[in-house]
């Protein structure tokens, strides 16, 4: 499968001393600063003074972050989110700070889920009241200052449902509408669709550099609804693609948010591309299926054809379950041409030496015939033969150039005379 990288955590309580957590939440921009404080911390006004408080309609948090919430340590919460520094007069250093702020916390309902004092100190709480949940965090490390993050548990306020692609491609409009199997978020509104020209690249696990499935891609682009947070963005089309029958293969969420999703049922092989920022989200689709709907007419015109999409594990033979829609092509061409031998060509770029490559790519061509074999096709119908570096269809000096050349090729050995 593809690499799925870690989330990177919310600001807040993740990394070094507390002091660079009070300091940190400190540095918040002032925008939040009109957005009142939960019921379940008014109290906090009769201790100190919040202050540039940020807030999210809603979130996912692990709480609390690394390094403390390791070891099974921890919970991941969802709900409203609080974070902000709080003002102690008078507490001359974080003892004295935590001296007068754990107190408060424990008198007004709050209970002690885990204590920390290393590198500074670390409250991890939990209130429950009526039908209110919260989870927080108490940072101290700094005088005067405490830095606080809450989330009140709340169901997701947006929910979104997506049709499965069908097994006939659907029809899309490069330059209107939306997706008919990868929908807007209710309350979005349509800015642009284009059809990009340029290749749409995946980068297999443990890759250092991407791969070609598709010649090209369709954007669409829209206008976020107000209080659409980057977790809220996440969890929505996460929850909306798995339950679609889409494979998640990537989440990084930062700044921005971006996701990767795969599509292999119904004989279909898309690939989408998520990406929210500040003010909007793009969504991004690769019909690698429909580059490889033609392998017939394709190796009929030129006896052999180039397939992209095939992953191996770095620097090894072994296949990956996402290379199976492709791999499945290539079985169905053979199921409906009973009378074809093809043989399978590994084809490697010009990074190692010419033995290694050669090695390399054999052994690649070996796989794929293996995959064809235990997939119901008769042995003698496929030979396998790697060409290494030796074949380039495309300018090794180039990332792009060299992500062409790392291919598999099926020939018509009958039609080997019009090249390969």
């Amino acid at each position: 499968m593809l690499s799925i990288k870690s989330l990177a955590p919310k600001i807040g309580i993740w990394h070094g001393s507390l002091m660079s957590v009070v300091l940190l939440i400190a540095a918040l921009p002032c925008a939040g600063q009109t957005v009142p404080l939960p019921a379940e911390l008014t109290f906090l006004t009769k201790y100190g003074q919040p202050y540039r408080m940020t807030y999210e309609p809603w979130a996912e948090v692990q709480m609390p972050g690394e390094p403390w919430g390791s070891d099974g340590v921890g919970k991941l919460v969802r709900g409203k989110h609080w974070q902000f520094p709080v003002i102690v007069p008078g507490a001359k250093d974080g003892d004295a700070v935590w001296a007068i702020m754990k107190p408060a916390f424990l008198n007004n309902g709050w209970t002690t889920v885990r204590e920390w004092k290393v590198g500074g100190l670390l409250l991890w709480m939990h209130y429950s009241k009526g039908s209110v949940e919260a989870w927080a965090l108490l940072g101290t490390g700094d005088p005067e200052r405490a830095g606080v993050e809450m989330v009140e548990i709340a169901p997701l306020p947006v929910t979104l449902t997506l049709t499965a692609p069908a097994a006939t491609p659907e029809v899309i409009k490069p330059a209107t509408g939306d997706f008919p199997y990868l929908g807007p978020i209710p309350g979005s509104k349509f800015r642009s669709s284009v059809a990009d020209p340029t290749p749409y690249w995946v980068t297999p696990t443990g890759a250092s550099q991407p791969e070609l499935i598709s010649p090209g891609s369709i954007d669409k682009a829209y206008i976020q609804p107000e209080g659409l947070s980057n977790s809220m963005f996440r969890i929505v089309y996460h929850d909306a693609l798995t339950k679609a029958g889409w494979t998640i293969v990537d989440e990084r969420m930062g700044a921005d948010v971006a996701v990767s999703a795969h599509y292999t049922k119904n004989g279909r092989n898309i690939w989408a591309s998520l990406h929210k920022n500040i003010d909007g989200y793009d969504l991004r689709v690769a019909d690698a299926g429909a580059t490889t709907k033609d392998l017939s007419a394709d190796l009929a015109r030129n006896c052999h054809v180039a397939i992209y999409g095939v992953f191996f594990d770095f620097n090894k033979s072994t296949l990956q379950p996402a290379s199976d829609p492709v791999l499945q092509e290539i079985n169905s061409l053979l199921t409906k041409n009973a009378t074809l031998k093809l043989e399978i060509q590994g084809h490697t770029d010009n990074v190692g030496g010419d033995a290694y490559n050669q090695t390399l790519s054999e052994a690649r061509a070996r796989a794929v015939v293996a995959w064809l074999t235990q997939h119901g096709v008769a042995a003698n119908r496929l030979t396998a033969r790697g060409y290494g570096k030796t074949v380039p269809v495309a300018d090794n000096r180039t990332d792009e150039g060299r992500a062409k050349n790392r291919r598999v090729e099926i020939a018509n050995p009958q039609c080997a005379a019009k090249g390969k």
